[in-house]
């Protein structure tokens, strides 16, 4: 008896799009927490802002796809058939 596999429905999607503004939202208050505590001069946070933002948006973009099981495509729709 093989895997059943159900495809992601709505709430799957609307749980990635409010995960990914949750992220988003963090990342913006770390932001603003270090130059509020003047961690790091505004210079250096936009730096820091262009280079890590968008890895760590990828990252949780795939935590959550494969969390939410938006993470099959045609290899694993081949081997469970």
């Amino acid at each position: 008896m093989g895997t059943v596999r159900l495809r992601p429905g709505p709430l799957s999607v609307r749980a990635f799009n409010f995960g990914s503004i949750a992220a988003v939202l963090l990342a913006c208050s770390v932001f603003g927490a270090c130059l509020w505590y003047e961690v790091m001069s505004p210079l250096e946070l936009s730096i820091l802002s262009f280079v890590l933002l968008p890895p760590y948006l990828l990252l949780v973009a795939c935590g959550l796809g494969v969390w939410l099981g938006f993470a099959t495509d045609a290899r694993t729709s081949r081997r469970a058939g």
